[in-house]
């Protein structure tokens, strides 16, 4: 015999499928931001081999900022402009999606 259900039990078993989607939802969009980060580094990192090649020298202290003025520098700043830009983008994402649920 089928078991009737009151609407309260009905209503709760709705929230709580309800959450568990959530949460499904949420773990998978935690999924593919991280193999995103991980990807986007593989990236970076390439493209900072590919530009500076095996050898750098960089001459002078390499502790100033003046070093990054310097010609063999160019693929460490073209790294922090692509980074600062990722984190940017990622950290946009991240806002808007906590934000939309609100």
């Amino acid at each position: 015999m089928v078991q009737m259900r009151t609407d309260a039990e009905r209503i709760e078993q709705l929230h709580l499928r309800a959450a568990e989607l959530r949460r499904q939802r949420n773990r998978k969009q935690l999924t593919v931001f991280g193999s995103a980060s991980i990807f986007l580094t593989a990236v970076l990192l390439v493209v900072v081999h590919q530009m500076l090649g095996l050898s750098v020298s960089i001459t002078g202290d390499p502790y100033t900022g003046s070093s990054l003025l310097s010609e063999s520098a160019g693929g460490y700043v073209l790294a922090a402009v692509i980074a600062f830009i990722v984190g940017v983008v990622i950290t946009a994402v991240i806002f808007r999606y906590r934000n939309r649920g609100k």
